[in-house]
């Protein structure tokens, strides 16, 4: 299975992608070393973890799974724009999931991080939907975490959180941008049988909305496992009606 991470410089990508990975965060106790923050991410970095998705993961009721998630986190810097292009231009591989992580910290504005994501991510994700090694085979679209990152304020007192009505204008975003790239899938195999229902997503595997907190490690594991598991169970689905 393979996740690329995606959002702005400073969002906490790579805090999320290592508390994933190394199940540690600051507030972990026991024999565990501190969790350190993770160095400036240069161009990419790579991680992989085994995890076993159980039959209660995300209400579905499809077996126990072990899976090896697999992890490109992208720095969100523009100057490494071209390193990430030519990844969803030319990956030998599909790209099963993208999480997108936006920034909840220091009172930032975000709606604006919205509308960044909207206006840059959402189009580097169907950059790779619409990559030329893609067009030449029938592929389902990825499936997409936006994922509100809460960051912790100075005084380690108060944890900000997003508020119901930008987490709902955030899932109009995505459930319109899911659309999006089905549409533009049907488009490219309409010659083909069956083409509608097997890129047809039931509501379960959808793209979804959701927030963690790689400083205490608040939903974190359960981030990746949901966006995994959804992705995996999208690819079957596509491949048993294909």
């Amino acid at each position: 299975m393979h996740v690329c991470v995606l959002g702005d410089v400073g969002a906490g990508k790579s805090a999320l992608v290592t508390s994933f990975c190394t199940n540690r965060s600051p507030s972990s106790r026991g024999h565990q070393p501190p969790f350190r923050k993770p160095a400036k991410t240069v161009a990419m970095d790579y991680a992989a973890k085994r995890m076993e998705l159980n039959d209660n993961d995300d209400g579905n009721d499809t077996g126990s799974v072990s899976l090896e998630i697999c992890i490109t986190d992208f720095s969100g810097n523009d100057c490494y724009r071209d390193a990430r292009y030519a990844t969803y231009d030319d990956s030998g591989r599909d790209i099963d999931a993208f999480l997108i992580v936006v920034a909840n910290n220091r009172g930032g504005d975000l709606n604006k991080s919205l509308r960044l994501v909207q206006s840059k991510w959402f189009e580097e994700v169907a950059r790779y939907a619409n990559s030329a090694k893609r067009q030449n085979r029938r592929s389902l679209p990825p499936c997409v975490c936006l994922c509100v990152h809460d960051f912790v304020v100075d005084d380690d007192k108060n944890k900000l959180q997003p508020d119901d009505a930008f987490l709902e204008r955030s899932l109009d975003a995505l459930d319109a941008f899911d659309r999006r790239l089905m549409t533009s899938s049907k488009s490219t195999t309409e010659g083909s049988q069956d083409s509608r229902s097997h890129l047809s997503i039931a509501p379960e595997l959808s793209s979804f909305v959701a927030s963690a907190n790689a400083k205490t490690g608040c939903n974190v594991k359960s981030i990746f496992q949901r966006l995994a598991k959804r992705a995996l169970e999208r690819r079957e689905s596509f491949r048993g009606g294909g």
